[in-house]
């Protein structure tokens, strides 16, 4: 609570029935807090925000001291100035809190945006272009006609033959613009073609259709041209839905897989009509028209080919069964997700990624947003574990008895060469009376280090939520982003000169040390806590 909380003493404590004085901040008895909660809820709510944040002095003073004197409340800390600023692990919790907010609602964002408008956009470019360049044309044509008539009615021979020349040249330029708004329309129907299908593949249809990885039809279907193979697997599609004994039809089927089997009938086009999709059982054979004679033979996959079947299979798969199915993948040389060798990961991350992959198939942009919320789950997770991390790389630094170790040969050759010229009375008075000790020199504590840590962090933070997040209101965040960065380097410049107190270039070359093992140690936990709490989740 704050310390200049303004308390509302009672005469008896409600605990142990003590008398109290009215001096008494707490019971003496029972150690109760000596301040009565019979208030309106709104005094309450005031005082449990106000206790989780200091929202007084503490928290100004905090602020002041973090954006106008780098490691200033490091250094206060350390030294026994702690009353007036908010305590470490309150201050990481709220500027976090803030941090995490903001990256939700940026990833949100960007999600959003991201699925609208990009070929719209390319399409709108060339139409703009297009328009532009006909609103140039036709005013050329009309001056070049202006300029032809004008030279008639003077009969000047060379002046009429460049005029004729010059309509004859915008003439052309009028014909490549007829062509260049053939080629809009032609990009604007692949555009909307390629969109409609960017999310599935021939191999992709032909493992829901069940057939087996090695079959011919694979094979024949992988030489055709992409613009080729719709055609060719709906005319396969056509002939396997007629075969009511070797087929079964699809359920759930996703609307990228509709959309691919979808045909247009009519002159105009107006009538649309979807296959009923069906794919083969497994070992099936079925003999189907591949072109005019052409006949081959289909066979169904023994039930390997990782269909939406088949990963809905592994989903209701039992442990046993899983661990079956990895040891094959094992034998068979397929890639196999091995954590530590431990079979409970494995199993998870198999469900995981499997649970993921169906996921994408039928909500794409759900799928992005879980996963990217389970992302900003791991990354608060590591956090607690890389500031530990990041206060062992301090004291290995900045320990004297590190230095020591490195420096002891030096400093023992140095010892023994005056211990010789003593010897041999070269010198008379000994310059280093002692063997050196090989780990002699004070050095800080472990917590001192953790303590610039966290603070560090918060402040990483806090800077982030105010720039960053100013940036994304004004439009500029990528610029926010890579100034509050630049910023922030120089900031922790600053702040580890004023709690070591060594020299700028010093600190600067261990500044650089650090960036450096800090970039390693964080992909290095990300990765490995991602993986384990991905596997367990």
């Amino acid at each position: 609570m704050s310390e200049h909380k303004k308390r509302r003493k009672v005469e008896i404590c409600h605990n142990c029935h003590t008398i109290l004085k009215p001096e008494d901040n707490f019971c003496p008895n029972c150690g109760q807090e000596n301040h009565d909660l019979k208030v309106p809820v709104g005094h309450l709510i005031f005082e449990v925000v106000e206790g989780f944040t200091h929202l007084d002095t503490k928290l100004y003073n905090t602020l002041r001291a973090i954006f106008l004197y780098p490691g200033k409340i490091t250094k206060d800390f350390l030294e026994g100035r702690r009353g007036r600023y908010v305590p470490p692990i309150r201050l990481y919790f709220l500027a976090s809190f803030l941090f995490f907010l903001l990256l939700g609602f940026m990833i949100d964002t960007a999600i959003e945006k991201g699925q609208n408008g990009f070929f719209d956009g390319v399409v709108d470019g060339v139409s703009e272009s297009k328009s532009k360049a006909e609103k140039e044309s036709q005013k050329r044509l009309k001056n070049a006609k202006k300029a032809l008539k004008e030279i008639k009615s003077s009969e000047d021979t060379n002046g009429l033959y460049n005029a004729e020349h010059e309509l004859n040249d915008v003439r052309s330029d009028i014909k490549d613009l007829e062509n260049l708004n053939e080629q809009t329309k032609d990009l604007q129907k692949k555009t909307n073609s390629w969109i409609d299908f960017v999310d599935i593949d021939a191999d992709e249809i032909l493992d829901e259709m069940n057939i087996q990885n090695d079959d011919t039809l694979r094979k024949l279907i992988e030489k055709l041209p992409e613009n080729q193979q719709r055609q060719r697997l709906i005319a396969i599609q056509k002939q396997i839905v007629l075969d009511t004994v070797n087929t079964v039809e699809l359920s759930d089927v996703s609307n990228e897989m509709s959309e691919y089997f979808t045909e247009t009938i009519g002159t105009k086009s107006q009538l649309k009509y979807v296959l009923r999709l069906h794919s083969l059982k497994n070992n099936a054979l079925l003999k189907v028209q591949y072109f005019q004679d052409t006949i081959i033979t289909i066979k169904g996959s023994d039930g390997s080919v990782e269909n939406k079947a088949y990963k809905q299979r592994i989903l209701k798969m039992s442990d046993n069964e899983l661990d079956s199915l990895i040891a094959r993948r094992k034998k068979t040389g397929r890639e196999n997700n091995n954590f530590f060798g431990l079979i409970a990961l494995e199993r998870g991350f198999l469900r995981n990624v499997t649970h993921y992959e169906l996921a994408f198939e039928e909500d794409a942009e759900a799928a992005i947003q879980e996963i990217t919320h389970f992302g900003i789950g791991v990354f608060s997770l590591m956090m607690f574990i890389l500031m530990p991390i990041v206060a062992i790389l301090l004291k290995f630094l900045y320990s004297k008895r590190s230095h020591s170790f490195f420096t002891y040969p030096f400093r023992l050759l140095r010892y023994l060469w005056d211990f010789l010229l003593y010897l041999i009375r070269f010198r008379k008075v000994r310059r280093y009376q002692n063997v050196p000790n090989i780990l002699e020199g004070h050095t800080r504590y472990y917590y001192e280090h953790l303590i610039f840590s966290i603070h560090i962090h918060s402040v990483l933070f806090l800077m982030i939520v105010i720039f960053v997040g100013g940036g994304v209101f004004f439009g500029y965040w990528k610029e926010a982003l890579s100034a509050t960065m630049l910023g922030f380097f120089i900031y922790f410049i600053v702040a580890l000169k004023v709690v070591y107190r060594q020299r700028l270039f010093k600190t600067i070359f261990k500044s650089f040390i650090l960036f450096f093992l800090y970039i390693i140690s964080f992909f290095t936990i990300l990765s490995i806590t991602g993986a384990i709490k991905f596997a367990l989740s």
